[in-house]
């Protein structure tokens, strides 16, 4: 029998052992609680922001790419929403949107503007418009009745404008828009006091 030869071992070889094996382990650990915590950084800034505590809606609303520096996307989310009633987005409604975006000097490289070039890329999510009703909900409820008004108003007149724009270039007379934006119209009105 042939003998091993023998090394000698340090504790210190030994802890180093330990670690090297669980380091990858504890990366990803390390990884995870970071995660967490910027997340939960995100969901407070928002509320903040906001002034609102539902978690719950916070979290929707992250999950549709709002943040406390892209709350002005929030405000065109009807729109875009009525853009895709219909299934597709036309180059005249999207135009009317960019448009309407800067008018709210909402412009290229701000965060609510590419949340909003994102949405009009992809489409709304599917619950993104009872998503935005909630928040909606929300923020009337701490308005007085001529504010919540002067809301709809804005929010109703720029989302006819979306669903008439297609209408408008076709030159169709008497009703511009089909049924599908008629009902969003009425889904995004039914918010409203």
């Amino acid at each position: 029998m042939t003998q091993q030869p023998h090394h000698p071992f340090k504790e210190s070889d030994y802890q180093h052992m330990l670690d090297a094996m669980f380091v990858k382990q504890n990366e990803e650990l390390w990884s995870r609680l970071r995660e967490q915590i910027a997340e939960e950084q995100r969901v407070d800034e928002l509320s903040k922001a906001i002034g609102i505590d539902d978690k719950e809606l916070i979290q929707s609303l992250l999950d549709m790419g709002i943040t406390a520096r892209s709350m002005a996307a929030l405000t065109m989310y009807p729109m875009v929403s009525v853009a895709y009633a219909d299934g597709i987005l036309g180059i005249e409604e999207r135009d009317l949107i960019m448009k309407m975006a800067g008018e709210w000097n909402m412009k290229p490289g701000d965060p609510g503007f590419e949340v909003l070039n994102d949405w009009l890329s992809s489409g709304p999510t599917e619950d993104g418009l009872a998503t935005w009703q909630k928040y909606m909900q929300a923020i009337l409820a701490q308005m007085n009745p001529q504010q919540v008004a002067e809301m709809k108003e804005c929010i109703m007149k720029r989302s006819r404008a979306v669903a008439m724009a297609v209408g408008d270039v076709l030159g169709r007379f008497g009703d511009r828009t089909n049924k599908a934006e008629d009902a969003r119209l009425a889904e995004i009105e039914a918010t409203f006091p």
